[in-house]
């Protein structure tokens, strides 16, 4: 790594919390709350943590817009999930060296999350039939790809 890429980085620590779009509060709470969802009663963290994997794939990084609502306290990430986030930073920054900017490290898991869980809201409950088959299938496809 350059000294000069190094120094694209501040040394930040992140917030306390993951914060989302206010506006799309609501996609999360559907996802959780309606008994037809796959996500039905799973954790803000998990479900937080695969639309951040689905925005990556599906959507991009999408810049939170307007009024910042905090989703959860960072602490209640499991470290298997603290190193996808970081894995994810690296991946879209193609530089270790972003790991040391903490800050900016979550700022990129919630872009990513903004447009996954937009996504992953409309697959759910948009025209498909089933839409846990229709996730499974794609996330088989996605795992046999590699």
């Amino acid at each position: 790594m350059s000294e000069q890429q190094s120094e694209k980085y501040e040394e930040t620590d992140p917030r306390r919390d993951v914060h989302i779009e206010k506006e799309r509060r609501s996609l999360y709470e559907d996802l959780r709350t309606k008994e037809t969802s796959p996500f039905y009663e799973v954790d803000l963290h998990d479900l937080f943590t695969f639309a951040m994997s689905y925005g990556r794939r599906k959507a991009g990084r999408v810049e939170l817009e307007g009024e910042e609502h905090a989703l959860f306290g960072r602490s209640s990430l499991r470290e298997e999930q603290e190193g996808v986030i970081e894995a994810v930073a690296v991946r879209e920054e193609r530089s270790l060296d972003v790991l040391q900017d903490k800050r900016f490290v979550y700022e990129i898991a919630e872009e990513f999350a903004n447009g996954g869980i937009e996504k992953l809201h409309g697959r759910v409950f948009g025209p498909e039939d089933d839409a846990l088959s229709e996730l499974t299938i794609e996330v088989a496809e996605e795992y046999d790809s590699k």
